[in-house]
């Protein structure tokens, strides 16, 4: 691979604008928490700033709308914030989707049975590659112990 620093290999991968994202993000977070009405503010989540747009998501379609029909007025105050020229825009995605960290209760997978097991184990001794047909075998073995 080399001798690259991490840091030149992580910067080559990330998105132009990284740096306004991670330095602008919070911020704006806290002002549309702070300067929407309470029951709006807890639906809303910045997902991210680019050179042309900044992209709120809404959790419900009802408040996308509430925030379009507002938007000149949250641009205006995000312009005199933040010094901000892009534009405003809405999504709407469920709060599934933009709270990562919610904590709702999921049922464990099931396990797999020693019959598929046994297919799988059957259908990499066909398989001519070989770090293929380790890879299978691996996951075989590794589905028999857990």
């Amino acid at each position: 691979m080399g001798s690259k620093p991490i840091s030149r290999l992580c910067q080559s991968v990330l998105p132009p604008g990284f740096e306004q994202v991670t330095r602008l993000g919070p911020g704006i977070q806290r002002f549309l928490e702070q300067n929407l009405p309470q029951t709006v503010n807890q639906s809303v989540t910045l997902l991210t700033i680019n050179q042309d747009e900044i992209v709120v998501a809404a959790n419900s379609p009802l408040v996308a709308n509430y925030l379009r029909l507002h938007s000149k007025e949250i641009e205006q105050q995000l312009r005199e914030t933040f010094k901000l020229e892009q534009a405003l825009k809405f999504r709407t995605l469920p709060d599934s989707l933009l709270k990562l960290d919610n904590n709702e209760h999921r049922p464990h997978p099931e396990q797999v049975s020693v019959e598929s097991i046994e297919a799988i184990r059957r259908s990499a001794e066909w398989i001519e590659d070989e770090e293929l047909k380790a890879a299978m075998l691996s996951l075989a073995e590794s589905l028999k112990n857990e």
